[in-house]
């Protein structure tokens, strides 16, 4: 008893040293630790965040009848008589103005004589009495006969080639109608009697640029409002997209029908056009966060990953406020944005987020 005595303080001499070494070793090794964390560069960050998007592409355009022609005669003439007035509703193949026909009398008349000696040269040929040279020119003027009174007969009456509203009259009854071509900016030439257009539905044409062009599809829906009608939206869906664009604005047009069953929209009218794109899952970013290559011109984000930056090429897609969807990053990427501009790739850096909270 008395030997155990003696050995316990002298193992207590030993473990004492060694326990007080091991704890200013310790201290040592996070003091050395969190001076290196302290020498990396600080940078602050964001993550990156997917989610289903519905974009919508705002444009301005202007209201277009369906359909419209300028209505007139195949040569000049007296106009006879103008049936119905303008604002009119008139369906296909209805007789609108009628033109004197003094034309189509002179015409008649020299058909009906052409007819009778085409007939007579046409038995006289069968039994030789007349040659195939004489029976040959008499049918060629009669042919021509034929046709210029048939044209006659189609020009003394003005049909309608489709159901519509007459919207003007060029001539009025009474006055002599002549071939000439004038234009009106946004219509049709103005040559002609009168001007038919289809009112329902209407189309609005609008702009746009070769960028979007790539998304647009026929039968998109698109919300259409009107200063004409304040507070209230009409629906339409895209029915053209003309097949090239312009060498000036690269721009191509875009046309979205409208029903217009209380014709209340009229062709001229200023419209405010949003396209609805089908939903799609995108990634968000700050655009902050998004620097430039200065060599390629480029756009870059930098990504933290284990402490270590990657430096990521990426594309904008479309940019909403302050954030911006691009390509080249997933969910949950954790994108620099503060101290961006003094990273390299590869490089090790420490994340200060929150005032100061560090995040690791």
């Amino acid at each position: 008893m008395s030997n155990l005595k003696h050995k316990i303080p002298s193992v207590a001499f030993w473990i004492m040293p060694l326990a007080i070494s091991m704890f200013f070793a310790a201290c040592t090794g996070v003091e050395e630790e969190s001076k290196q964390d302290k020498s990396l560069l600080t940078v602050s960050t964001v993550v990156a965040k997917g989610e289903d998007y519905s974009h919508t592409l705002n444009l301005t355009g202007t209201v277009f009848a369906n359909r419209e022609a300028n209505l007139g005669a195949g040569f000049p003439g007296k106009v006879e008589k103008i049936i119905y007035p303008e604002g009119t509703h008139v369906r296909e193949g209805q007789v609108l103005v009628e033109m004197a026909g003094e034309m189509l009398a002179q015409s008649e008349a020299e058909f009906v004589t052409l007819k009778r000696d085409y007939e007579r040269v046409s038995r006289l040929v069968k039994d030789g009495s007349v040659s195939r040279q004489e029976y040959d020119h008499v049918k060629a003027r009669f042919d021509a006969s034929k046709a210029k009174h048939e044209l006659a007969q189609k020009n003394t009456h003005i049909t309608a080639p489709f159901s519509g509203v007459i919207v003007d009259y060029m001539v009025n009854e009474g006055e002599n109608y002549f071939l000439n071509f004038n234009f009106e900016p946004g219509y049709s030439n103005t040559s002609g009697i009168l001007r038919l257009m289809q009112l329902n539905p209407v189309k609005v044409a609008v702009e746009v640029n070769e960028r979007d062009l790539a998304r647009v599809e026929r039968g998109l829906e698109a919300n259409i409002t009107l200063d004409a009608w304040p507070g209230e939206t009409f629906q339409g869906k895209v029915s053209l997209i003309k097949p090239y664009l312009s060498t000036t604005s690269r721009t191509s047009t875009v046309e979205i029908t409208i029903p217009n069953d209380d014709v209340r929209i009229k062709p001229g009218m200023f419209a405010r056009v949003g396209i609805q794109f089908p939903e799609e899952y995108l990634v968000f970013i700050p655009i902050e966060a998004i620097f430039r290559n200065p060599e390629t011109t480029m756009e870059q984000v930098a990504v933290v990953k284990d402490g270590v930056v990657e430096i990521r090429e990426i594309e904008r897609l479309r940019s909403i406020n302050d954030r911006a969807a691009v390509t080249g990053l997933n969910d949950g990427d954790v994108v620099i944005t503060g101290g961006k501009s003094r990273v390299t790739n590869g490089e090790q850096v420490r994340i200060v987020n929150n005032g100061g909270g560090e995040q690791r």
